[in-house]
């Protein structure tokens, strides 16, 4: 048997109804159950290095950086789904910043869009646009180059994404052993070594041979070796490097990747005091054996981070987008004037907080 109540007009309703025909807001709605943010796709971005500098004007300094995140494909907004904060006066940029992106649409592809906010908008520095296809299953994880940065730039966005209840996957590797085999001494390693420095064998380039045919076996990009790679051991041994290559005819190789600075430097005078590895034509780079008293103790007097400044053992690559062998850029760094930018390779693991992005993992 059904019992009865009144809805306020004198008509009776089972009280069955009552929690909603008793109301006296009759029109109201119910109201929509928040949705979790973890089913959403997520976007850490963490930083950018090797931007070009837009700034040159005296008193600029270096770029004030931030990164667009927009969704590209049928039914993307044309507002961007996340915008990072401004960095002030920096060619590398760390963001870490997280966000959810509850307006972007599966098979939808995302791009990362950097730019250098200035008094009158902003200058465009390079974008990155990864498929939908390479994240929306297990999201990813690591640093891809930009394009469009510039002539003879080359920068590096490093971002990760999080499907749905899922999890941020897991960088790759910067540091791994491979394990090559030739059939004699006479056979080639195809590896083209830049001897300088007496603690890493840097790689300028990786041709036809063992190392070539080992990259042909491997399906993970992440574990191929490649040009600026360093060899920091044969077989365990961290010393006589490149005697050990010579002498092996199967060998397991410790691969370290290479870090990427790039720096706005300032010429004042006419002398550098700092000296360079000369042993002989390299096309990987000028080593900087000691810094002397010039231009890059000066620009380290104005960097508080360790990891930005320059340091003995690193190799120049590059002068204002400009790449060459040891003796070109030597040429170039004794006949420029006044600001340049520069960009520099180092061992990862000498960085001074180790990987420079390995605490973002």
């Amino acid at each position: 048997m059904l019992s009865w109540c009144s809805a306020g007009n004198d008509k009776k309703v089972p009280s069955s109804t009552m929690a909603v025909c008793c109301s006296n807001d009759t029109d109201k709605k119910p109201e929509k159950t928040p949705m979790d943010p973890e089913e959403f796709y997520h976007v850490m971005v963490i930083g950018a290095r090797g931007l070009r500098n837009t700034d040159w004007m005296p008193g600029l300094g270096k770029p004030d950086c931030y990164c667009e995140v927009r969704a590209v494909g049928h039914g993307a907004s044309s507002e961007p789904l996340f915008v990072t904060k401004v960095l002030d006066n920096t060619l590398q940029p760390i963001w870490r910043e997280e966000a959810s992106l509850p307006a972007y649409k599966k098979k939808q592809a995302l791009q990362f869009k950097i730019f250098d906010k200035d008094l009158t908008g902003s200058d465009y520095l390079g974008k990155v646009e990864l498929e939908a296809g390479y994240f929306n299953k297990v999201g990813f994880n690591g640093e891809l180059p930009l394009e469009e940065a510039g002539t003879g730039i080359k920068a590096y966005l490093n971002f990760k994404i999080k499907p749905p209840n899922g999890e941020y996957p897991p960088p790759p590797k910067r540091e791994f052993d491979v394990e090559v085999e030739r059939r004699d001494k006479d056979c080639e390693w195809g590896l083209t070594l830049a001897k300088e420095d007496e603690s890493h064998l840097f790689i300028a380039e990786v041709s036809e041979g063992a190392f070539d045919k080992y990259n042909s076996t491997q399906d993970n990009e992440d574990l191929k070796v490649m040009s600026t790679d360093f060899v920091t051991a044969v077989d365990g041994q961290k010393t006589n490097l490149l005697d050990n290559l010579k002498q092996a005819t199967k060998a397991t190789v410790t691969i370290v990747r290479a870090e990427a600075v790039a720096m706005v430097l300032e010429k004042k005078t006419a002398s550098i005091t700092a000296e360079f590895g000369r042993k002989d034509v390299s096309e990987g780079g000028l080593v900087i054996k000691k810094l002397g008293d010039c231009m890059f103790k000066e620009y380290n007097d104005t960097q508080n981070d360790p990891d930005i400044q320059v340091k003995e053992g690193d190799r120049i690559v590059s002068i204002n987008g400009i790449y060459g062998n040891s003796l070109e850029l030597e040429r170039m760094l004794q006949n420029i004037e006044g600001k340049f930018q520069v960009g520099v390779v180092r061992c990862a693991t000498d960085a001074a907080s180790g990987n420079r992005w390995g605490f973002f993992d």
